[in-house]
């Protein structure tokens, strides 16, 4: 019988097993990753292309491509392929970022037979009707003008613009000409030349059984490649002095929205797994030190965390937090002498320890379940690299320092070094 009233004994999280995925190639050099680790009969489909920001010659069109693809096909409109995929208990979804594109199928093992031909009809005969474009647009113009009513909103968008340009695909955000820029003729050109097969990677998980992959021959196999058009060339500019930008948005504001941070860089660099823990001391998690200052300890905001977002071609680190606009200065100040903290004085071991323990059970529960596994592959697969980085990663929330994290503070958290946005 077990003992309710005794809590069990705090394990040590060991070796995580990624469970690598098994490789194959269509007929037309698709590659299929397989991750058949599911006891329930469900599948994840994803079909991954290089379409996203990065790889556009007009700005939003990756994005507006992403949101019309859905309006249907030439055989089936909108209405027809929603009620077509709901029949069946499935979902289908299209996720745009700043790289690539995501088809998504979510559906009972049963049923992925019936519903791949209607997904092959989708990415190869796409409809794109104008008049679904127009109420797109006027959509996204009219979610545009509610979104610059947030101070939020206002200060993420300075900041991006800031750090990488407002020309860059990381940088630029959308806006009224933007949207006025966009054409039917350049959502075809997009799709034409970015949804081909030498453009795809797929990625299918669950219960798979042996007749998956020939499935996935039959009706993507013969997805047409296209001549590899080469992304436009978004040189980084170099970093110059970081600005301190406030604005008011609002008279009548009773918060201010604060954003602090700098450009970093991608998952490759050799101090972005150190970088990621001292982010994890600072703001990364519920009971961080910007949290117990700020909120438990002064009561400024509700939250306040720091966040390490590692693009495929840089990267960038932030502060962000909403306060009452009486003591934004004040908050600024905390911030700032948390940060020196920890470039003055190394993290007691309990508190690294403790992060520690906290940063490793998040990455158990990352690995928990076959869909959460494929994640992970994916997101690996999809920059280029193998398993052995996510196991140095491991390895080096093991094994990290307190010195080591206050080496990382002093290189790279240094005040003059820092762009801070301040929203009223």
């Amino acid at each position: 019988m077990i003992n309710r009233s005794k809590a069990p004994n705090i394990q040590t999280v060991g070796a995580l097993n990624l469970h690598q995925p098994v490789l194959h190639h269509l007929s037309n050099g698709i590659p299929v990753y397989e991750v058949n680790l599911g006891s329930q009969n469900v599948i994840k489909l994803e079909l991954i292309f290089n379409a996203g920001r990065w790889h556009e010659k007009e700005k939003l069109i990756a994005r507006i491509t992403s949101q019309l693809l859905k309006a249907g096909s030439h055989q089936h409109n909108a209405e027809q392929l929603a009620n077509f995929f709901e029949y069946y208990g499935a979902s289908l979804n299209v996720y745009d970022g700043f790289n690539t594109v995501n088809v998504q199928v979510y559906c009972l093992s049963k049923h992925l037979k019936v519903l791949l031909p209607m997904l092959q009809e989708l990415l190869t005969s796409p409809a794109f009707p104008e008049e679904e474009l127009t109420k797109l647009l006027k959509r996204n113009r009219q979610n545009l003008k509610v979104q610059l009513q947030k101070n939020d909103v206002v200060a993420y968008r300075l900041f991006t613009e800031e750090l990488f340009g407002t020309e860059h695909p990381y940088g630029y955000n959308s806006s009224e000409n933007s949207f006025n820029t966009v054409s039917i003729e350049h959502i075809h050109r997009h799709f034409k030349e970015n949804y081909t097969a030498n453009n795809c990677t797929i990625f299918v998980s669950g219960k798979i059984s042996t007749t998956v992959i020939e499935l996935l021959e039959q009706h993507f196999g013969n997805l047409p490649s296209a001549p590899i058009v080469a992304a436009p060339n978004w040189d980084l500019a170099p970093v110059g002095i970081p600005k301190k930008i406030h604005q008011v948005l609002s008279e009548d504001s009773l918060q201010a929205s604060i954003r602090i941070g700098r450009r970093t860089f991608s998952r490759e660099h050799p101090d972005c797994d150190a970088f990621y823990m001292l982010n994890m001391v600072l703001g990364g998690y519920f009971g961080a030190r910007l949290m117990q200052n700020l909120r438990e300890k002064n009561g400024f905001t509700y939250g306040v965390y720091s966040s390490l977002e590692t693009l495929r071609h840089s990267g960038y680190w932030y502060i962000h937090t909403d306060v009452g606009k009486d003591v934004k200065d004040a908050a600024l100040a905390e911030i700032y002498q948390e940060i020196q903290r920890l470039q003055e004085t190394p993290i007691p071991l309990q508190e690294m320890e403790m992060v520690r323990n906290y940063t490793l059970g998040m990455q158990l529960t990352s690995v928990d379940g076959v869909f959460n596994i494929a994640s992970i592959n994916k997101s690996l697969v999809t920059i280029g690299l193998d398993d052995s980085y996510y196991y140095n990663f491991i390895r080096t929330i093991q094994t990290i320092t307190p010195e080591q994290i206050q080496a990382m503070a002093q290189k790279y958290l240094n005040k003059e070094d820092l762009l801070e946005v301040v929203i009223e």
